[in-house]
């Protein structure tokens, strides 16, 4: 079950408010082990922090780094739903 999330983020001096994701989905097997797996974020604050990145008002892992807010989330939803399976483990 995905949760809807918005999270303001912080990349250097930009800061996004607001910006909607989710948690919890299911995502292309190709990038099954990367960070993030299992987690969205929209596509224009994307857009908006790399066009930042392309005119030098923010670094690349100052970008990266504004994703932090999400993984974070996408953490504490990997151990809620740990928790509530192990509830149901009948072995």
């Amino acid at each position: 079950m995905a949760y809807d999330v918005t999270r303001d983020i912080t990349a250097g001096p930009l800061v996004l408010p607001g910006v909607r994701g989710s948690v919890g989905a299911v995502y292309s097997e190709h990038r099954k082990e990367k960070p993030g797996d299992g987690a969205a974020v929209e596509l224009p604050a994307v857009v908006e922090l790399l066009a930042a990145v392309e005119t030098g008002q923010i670094t690349a892992a100052q970008a990266q780094a504004a994703f932090a807010p999400f993984l974070d989330r996408l953490e504490e939803y990997d151990r809620e739903m740990d928790e509530r399976m192990a509830r149901y483990d009948y072995s």
